[in-house]
């Protein structure tokens, strides 16, 4: 490091040195111009390198705060984004509204077994009623009738009289608020006089269940309409 501060001084004061005299001598002779554009593109040259050496800084500076700025983003994308925390809480609400259904739906008779006010759902346990050869035939494989005992009985039958059947546990659901309803009580919880039932809304079908569950889960059956592929009407059916 001496050794190259020496000859860097040296060298300096060399040319210093031989400047003067070449001036003394071209001065006379006219060549001064000569030797400041040779001072001077020496210079020129050593601005260059430390605008260039200086520029190469800065561009390392530059490239690593976008580094540090790249990091901070990519912390910043990692947070949590409460918008989607609401979008989760809605597909959660929206999936707790949802049901399925048989592909093959059909109207039928049925007991409402449960429902549920906070989203109008109601599930439904279907059952057959058989009357006449049907009942016979069912009586004779299932229960152990002989012909002619269950055809005596079926024969003997009342109106309101029928075979139970119901060997499917699926329930089936429906949307009580978008159906036309029909029950035996009004919203109050008295009970229509006679066999016509009453029209009500959902929210007066709502307001019966909240103050008289029994008669709408444990009364009456009904009678539930399928029209294609969804249940349209739920009807609570008058039987003696």
């Amino acid at each position: 490091m001496f050794r190259t501060s020496v000859r860097r001084y040296f060298h300096v004061g060399a040319k210093a040195m031989a400047a003067c005299v070449c001036a003394a001598v071209l001065l006379m002779m006219g060549g001064c111009n000569l030797i400041f554009q040779e001072e001077t593109s020496d210079t020129s040259g050593d601005s260059t390198s430390g605008t260039v050496s200086a520029s190469t800084v800065l561009s390392e500076t530059d490239t690593t705060g976008d580094t540090g700025s790249s990091d901070t983003s990519s912390a910043s994308d990692g947070s949590a984004d409460p918008s989607a925390s609401s979008e989760s809480s809605e597909e959660t609400s929206a999936s707790e509204t949802e049901y399925s259904n048989p592909e093959s739906m059909y109207s039928s008779y049925a007991h409402m077994v449960s429902f549920d006010p906070v989203n109008g759902l109601a599930r439904f346990d279907y059952f057959d009623m058989l009357k006449g050869q049907a009942a016979i035939d069912w009586l004779v494989a299932h229960e152990g009738y002989t012909v002619a005992d269950a055809t005596a009985l079926v024969n003997d039958f009342a109106d309101s009289e029928f075979v139970y059947k119901n060997i499917n546990p699926q329930l089936r659901t429906a949307d009580m608020s978008e159906v036309d309803i029909t029950m035996m009580y009004h919203s109050d919880g008295t009970q229509v006089p006679g066999a016509e039932t009453v029209s009500l809304t959902y929210a007066q079908f709502v307001t019966l269940y909240s103050g008289h569950s029994s008669a709408v889960l444990e009364s009456f059956f009904y009678y539930v309409t399928v029209s294609g592929g969804e249940i349209t009407k739920v009807d609570q059916v008058y039987w003696p």
